[in-house]
């Protein structure tokens, strides 16, 4: 058997009938590697397969017409599971996206001890744990929402799933604040026609417009920038009340 590489399954097998100068049904092959996209130009692989061509002989009793019959739809079956795979499972997921995690953070000069994923139907959660948790957090949490921003990135298009990304209650003590805010301005904001908050910076805007959102559904609220790096939350009534 010979063996066949190229970006995608698909590729690959073409590739194989070219060379062996066969159709579908005369060629059989073994998966040997699944291709993989990869993250960041890291972990990008090619498949792999080997395969060979099958000598096929004109069948001269019926019964061995049924069993090359049943061979065959045994090949097609398995062909059609390679193609139409099911979808992973979160765990599988989970597991997957640590592993290329600890490969990339691996390069860093950062001393991270573990990386914990969970995933659920529409959300993976993604929490570090190492003594330079701070680092990767960096000053006003610049490092944090790049890192953030690149995980969402590759989640979303490998997976087509959003991403909560911890470090070191970083995020948590983000949320806090902002619903301690919300609780301290609770009256003033409902009982006005018009409510601006202080200013905060891009992360915490984003978490506070989601919250208001959620705490306050019958006013009109959106968030707008004032800088670079801050924006305010602006809380009104409905347009045409």
């Amino acid at each position: 058997m010979k063996k066949f590489s190229a970006p995608t399954l698909e590729l690959a097998i073409t590739l194989a009938k070219k060379e062996l100068n066969c159709s579908i049904s005369e060629l059989e092959y073994e998966v040997i590697i699944y291709p993989k996209k990869g993250f960041l130009g890291f972990f990008k692989q090619d498949a792999l397969i080997i395969a060979q061509k099958v000598e096929t002989q004109k069948p001269l009793e019926e019964k061995h017409v049924l069993e090359k019959k049943q061979v065959k739809q045994e090949f097609y079956s398995q062909i059609e599971q390679n193609f139409f795979q099911d979808k992973p499972q979160p765990q599988e997921i989970g597991q997957q996206i640590a592993q290329d995690l600890k490969k990339l953070f691996s390069n860093l000069p950062y001393e991270i001890t573990e990386i914990k994923v969970k995933v659920d139907k529409e959300m993976v959660y993604i929490e570090f744990f190492g003594n330079d948790c701070g680092l990767l957090i960096g000053e006003k949490g610049y490092r944090y929402s790049a890192i953030c921003y690149l995980l969402s990135i590759w989640i979303k298009k490998e997976y087509d799933m959003n991403v909560r990304f911890e470090i070191a209650d970083f995020l948590k003590n983000k949320e806090q604040r902002v619903v301690q805010y919300l609780e301290e301005n609770y009256d003033q904001i409902v009982s006005r026609t018009f409510f601006q908050t202080r200013s905060f910076d891009p992360l915490t805007a984003s978490i506070a417009l989601k919250r208001f959102r959620e705490a306050i559904p019958d006013k009109y609220i959106v968030m707008k920038s004032i800088s670079e790096n801050e924006s305010v939350i602006l809380i009104n009534e409905f347009r045409g009340k």
